[in-house]
């Protein structure tokens, strides 16, 4: 096979531990914010989206990112960590970003879903990848 940087391959090993770190920094900040604001009103949207109760729903996603992103980071885990994000992101994909472009327009900024895709696709690469060097995963 052809590769154009060739000397890059050696590397290889490392790319599980940058998407880890990649993907549990935005997870990180965006579970923080979760945890330490008030949760009704994420519940009651998650409410009106027909995720009842509102409150129950609100506390699985705030667990599911902060400790996923903790799992991620430190490398605990991180298939049963990339499992559960990757399933909270279908569910993204699939009844909240519905109907939206994949792209968004200019008049809608926020209005697509090519980051959850992106995300998602990124955890089901360390759904098989595994976490890669310097994890807690790995000598067990």
């Amino acid at each position: 096979m052809l590769q154009l940087f060739p000397q890059f391959l050696d590397y290889g090993f490392y790319a599980p531990l940058a998407l880890r770190f990649a993907l549990g920094s935005i997870f990180l900040i965006h579970g923080y914010q979760k945890l330490v604001n008030d949760k009704s009103q994420f519940a009651g949207w998650l409410a009106s989206m027909k995720f009842r109760p509102g409150k129950f729903w609100a506390w699985v996603v705030v667990l599911v990112e902060f400790l996923g992103s903790i799992m991620l980071l430190t490398g605990l885990w991180t298939q049963l960590a990339a499992l559960f994000l990757a399933i909270e992101f279908l569910v993204i994909i699939f009844w909240f970003r519905l109907g939206q472009p994949f792209v968004a327009k200019q008049e809608a900024p926020g209005m697509s879903f090519e980051f959850d895709f992106l995300i998602f696709f990124a955890l089901l690469a360390l759904l098989v990848l595994g976490p890669g060097p310097y994890s807690l995963d790995l000598p067990l």
